[in-house]
């Protein structure tokens, strides 16, 4: 392996989901497909194929569902062993998986329906075209911080050993971290409440449930 990879992905869904419930987000189906599989889909059509997925509350349904998916579609399954409500401690458990640094570093959440591969694609480019020292991107949504963020090597090296995670990275040292205007809601845009369900399926027209009970078979186990 070259020490320098092009692009890597970290995809963050280790937690519990309750205000939803207390079901994984990452597997809420959008017309027939779970977004996860949706993530997945615009990440390989935006040639990003290193993806890790980083489980917690919910590991053994996602890891049931995602043996379920096409070999070429599955990530690397890594656990977080104590997943808290903040997705800093999982961005640790990703970047310490790493055995070389990527020159480029995508941070996604597993629940934002409307991210796809044109949004990872235009924060790719926007990271590429960032001001020198800048070492880690975060689109800005009328003011509000979304994702995907694009790390570079320095940033993921920085980041794996360190708590906070980006956020209290970029309230240390604001002047290495880009921030990237955009008025596209899809990076901001998450499914956290029952109540977001109906309304990304009136926003959009597509239909939107839950994970069924046969496809959570050890929820129960992983809620604690």
């Amino acid at each position: 392996m070259k020490p320098w990879s092009d692009t890597t992905a970290l995809v963050l869904a280790a937690g519990a989901g309750r205000r939803l419930g207390g079901v994984p987000k990452c597997l809420v189906r959008v017309n027939g497909q779970t977004l996860l599989q949706r993530l997945l889909d615009a990440l390989a059509e935006a040639d990003v194929h290193d993806v890790r997925l980083i489980v917690g509350h919910h590991a053994e349904p996602i890891a049931a569902h995602v043996s379920a998916l096409a070999p070429e579609r599955r990530p690397v399954l890594l656990r977080n062993p104590e997943p808290g409500e903040e997705p800093a401690d999982s961005l640790r458990v990703g970047l310490r998986s790493l055995t070389s640094m990527p020159s480029r570093l995508l941070v996604l959440l597993g629940d934002q329906p409307l991210l796809g591969a044109p949004q990872i694609q235009a924060a790719l480019d926007a990271f590429d075209q960032r001001e020198r020292g800048r070492h880690a991107l975060v689109p800005m949504v009328n003011g509000q911080p979304g994702h995907p963020a694009v790390l570079d090597g320095l940033a993921c090296a920085l980041l794996r050993n360190q708590s906070g995670g980006l956020r209290a990275w970029r309230q240390r040292q604001p002047e290495a971290v880009a921030l990237w205007n955009t008025s596209d809601e899809a990076h901001i845009r998450d499914l956290d409440t029952p109540e977001d369900l109906p309304r990304l399926a009136q926003a959009t027209g597509w239909t939107v449930a839950l994970p069924t009970a046969e496809a959570l078979p050890r929820c129960g186990m992983d809620n604690g």
